[in-house]
């Protein structure tokens, strides 16, 4: 599932922060915003759990 991260999806990292996927990068790195206005890069390997939307689930 983290292999297959895309833009919107909402994650959770190692650390506990929950943030949306913003966009992929190059090098197994992702962008990920945590707040209005704050994006992070985070390696790809950080990322924990991937969160189902409802509409992903109902497909």
């Amino acid at each position: 599932m983290v292999a297959a991260l895309k833009r919107g999806d909402e994650v959770v990292t190692g650390g506990g922060i929950v943030g949306k996927v913003e966009r992929v990068l190059e090098n197994d790195r992702i962008e990920v915003s945590i707040a209005d206005g704050t994006i992070v890069k985070l390696i790809r390997s950080t990322i924990q759990t991937v969160i189902q939307n409802k509409a992903d689930t109902k497909k």
